[in-house]
């Protein structure tokens, strides 16, 4: 129905072109080239023209009905296509989460060998190599998926592939990327600074951590500045190991400033003092620091000195200062009952002692010391039975620390946690 009607209204229109061809007569001279020339009727060509624009429309409109069908084909292919391989994506993942490794790698090469550069994919074959334990290998998938993804989470797991692999220098330039890109990324400053730390680098550790510690407010920040002092600290080490005690002075110094309870760099600070012959300026640091915390660590150095310079009474006033402001901690009272015995004062140094074993009566430092007692006082059988208890105690007989960050126990105080690595945190 619809040819018939266009060949009919086609019929018509011829019609009417030659009704109005017979109305207007007059020609026009139409000249196409040199010797190229006709004369056609002014109708002719009015209606020629239209019937050309005509033309020109209607191919325009199919070549971009087409286009756009042909643009319509591929989008739809490329969502089957990708539909697809998210698909299988999932199925890989799925498995890999299920702990059928083999099934994963399966998925995930398979899916490599269809789009060679699914950056996911290459992520999720690098934990595969690295739970297998080829960091190289891990390090080429995490490569691979860098060079079609540039997010700070794929740079930053690049740069972790680089550290596992023994390769930190790239690590840390990858940071520093990170960084140039986004200034304020905090775990791209974390892990500049944990890295940094990791290798002894102070120097690259301090602006992190100072640029860190601007961002950071709330719960985090104690932390972060007990961080930020333990790098000024351990900087100070480095440059007192290098025999520049003034900078090693200076280093000490700013962290204290940061954390002015920082134990590490208030016995490093007298040490250094002590070592540069000025006894007097770190005892000074010492007893200014015995201010705000009676540390063992602390009272040990004032003692020494207090010994090294004949006064007993101040060795064992500086003991039943420290006693009376912290009565619960039995490591002060221990300190008070050794200086009690080293000083012949043995009534004193028993009663301290019993007093403390009534709390803590597996010590095997309390029964070392009662042992030491009776002996001096010729109760020879009670002086073996003490021994015996103590040598019984698989424990050391130095007071025990714990990490009050992590929870490990230390034999003693250390400036750093072995276990969390964290400094000032050792407590008895």
């Amino acid at each position: 129905m619809p040819i018939r009607l266009g060949l009919v209204l086609l019929l018509l229109f011829g019609v009417l072109v030659a009704y109005w061809t017979s109305l207007n007569t007059p020609r026009v001279h139409l000249t196409l080239g040199p010797e190229w020339g006709y004369d056609v009727p002014l109708m002719a060509l009015v209606l020629g023209a239209f019937l050309l624009g005509a033309a020109l429309a209607i191919i325009l409109g199919v070549v971009r009905d087409l286009s756009r069908a042909y643009r319509d084909h591929e989008t739809a292919r490329d969502a089957r296509r990708d539909a697809t391989l998210s698909e299988r994506y999932h199925e890989g993942l799925d498995a890999q989460l299920a702990g059928r490794w083999v099934e994963a790698q399966a998925a995930y090469e398979e899916l490599l060998r269809r789009e060679p550069g699914y950056a996911e994919v290459h992520a999720r074959l690098a934990e595969l190599a690295r739970r297998r334990g080829d960091e190289q290998g891990a390090l080429a998938h995490q490569l691979q998926a860098l060079r079609a993804d540039e997010r700070p989470e794929t740079l930053l797991a690049a740069a972790e592939a680089y550290r596992r692999a023994g390769r930190p220098d790239d690590a840390l330039e990858i940071h520093r990327d990170v960084l140039a890109r986004d200034p304020d990324h905090l775990t791209a400053l974390r892990a500049l600074r944990d890295l940094s730390v990791e290798l002894g680098r102070w120097a690259d550790a301090l602006p992190a951590q100072e640029r860190l510690l601007r961002h950071v407010a709330g719960e985090e920040r104690p932390e972060e500045q007990t961080r930020l002092a333990g790098i000024h600290y351990e900087q100070g080490q480095s440059r007192l190991a290098e025999g520049d005690v003034p900078a090693a002075v200076v280093a000490f110094r700013e962290a204290l400033r940061v954390q002015p309870d920082f134990l590490p760099a208030l016995l490093a600070l007298g040490d250094a003092h002590l070592g540069a012959g000025d006894s007097a300026q770190a005892l000074r640091v010492w007893e200014r620091g015995l201010e705000r915390q009676p540390a063992l660590p602390l009272l040990a150095r004032v003692e020494q000195r207090y010994r090294a310079d004949g006064r007993p009474t101040k060795m064992i006033a500086l003991y039943q200062q420290a006693a009376a402001r912290v009565p619960d901690n039995l490591a002060v009272a221990l300190g008070l009952a050794r200086v009690y015995f080293e000083l012949s004062m043995l009534d004193e140094a028993a009663d301290q002692l019993q007093k403390i074993e009534v709390r803590a009566p597996d010590l095997p430092a309390i029964h070392a010391y009662l042992g030491a007692v009776f002996e001096r006082r010729g109760q020879v059988p009670e002086a073996f039975e003490e021994y015996r208890r103590a040598l019984r105690s698989t424990a050391s007989f130095e007071w025990p620390h714990r990490c009050g960050a992590c929870g490990t126990t230390s034999v003693r105080w250390v400036d750093r946690c072995p276990s969390c690595r964290r400094w000032n945190t050792l407590r008895p």
